[in-house]
């Protein structure tokens, strides 16, 4: 059902409908570009998963040929916000090969800094010793498992395709376990996502990718503690989990883009 509200043109979601026949319908455009315009300017309604619209539901249709609503601002795609990461952690810029073969004094590498612990929750990496188990840096001591065909470290920074999967990977684990950390308090992402929230006297919009930027930095509980508790952490360089929730925060991501 099609209404007008104070906010422009709001649309009461059907059973059937998908963001790609709605936009359809507006815009006379299911793109993908279409109906992400839509979502996100309803992201506090529908919640972190584009894909899950109850019937009933509410949204606000932004206009066609303008930025949309107030809520609808976007620093980029997914590709984009991982252009950035990679930038920022390996210290090369995007685009550059070297980002993939990059190693800090501490012994995170390639283009997402990726360490022991991770790489062994992928199921990448074993060892008994490894990064915060025994070690105070990344020795890569341990053995590789072989997946998708790795068996060294050499091997993985000489595999940018592995790396691009992994960083995938790595985020659809650290959502699995932030979301099950606030359900163990009874509480849900989607009650967080478009909201400011002050943290230290400092103030952060909550979206999902500066969630997910925040669990890389600091860990799936360490976002869910933030998110709980107010605490803020940060990694061994200073680096504080607002700086990754804030600045890679707004970027246009949902589940599909690394499930």
């Amino acid at each position: 059902m099609i209404a007008r509200s104070r906010q422009g043109q709001t649309y009461t979601v059907q059973a059937g409908d998908f963001l790609s026949s709605i936009a359809q319908t507006f815009y006379g455009d299911g793109s993908e570009a279409a109906w992400r315009k839509i979502y996100r300017a309803n992201q506090a309604v529908i919640g972190f998963d584009s894909t899950q619209l109850q019937i009933g539901m509410v949204l606000v249709i932004p206009p066609k040929d303008s930025g949309g609503s107030s809520g609808d601002t976007s620093k980029g795609n997914f590709q984009d916000l991982l252009a950035a990461m990679g930038a920022f952690g390996s210290g090369v810029p995007d685009g550059d090969p070297r980002q993939y073969q990059v190693e800090n004094p501490l012994g995170f590498m390639g283009k997402y800094q990726f360490g022991e612990p991770l790489l062994i929750d992928l199921g990448y990496y074993q060892a008994e010793i490894f990064y915060m188990h025994g070690a105070d840096r990344n020795h890569w001591q341990g053995r590789w498992t072989g997946k998708r065909g790795v068996g060294s470290k050499a091997a993985f920074q000489g595999s940018p395709n592995v790396q691009e999967a992994a960083i995938r990977e790595a985020f659809a684990l650290n959502l699995s376990r932030i979301q099950a950390a606030l359900a163990a308090q009874g509480q849900s992402i989607d009650s967080y996502l478009g909201r400011v929230k002050t943290f230290g006297g400092k103030t952060a919009m909550i979206s999902l990718s500066g969630l997910l930027a925040g669990a890389h930095l600091s860990g799936p509980y360490g976002v869910a503690n933030l998110l709980l508790k107010g605490l803020i952490v940060g990694d061994e360089f200073g680096t504080s989990i607002l700086k990754y929730v804030d600045e890679y925060g707004g970027y246009d991501v949902t589940p599909a883009d690394f499930s």
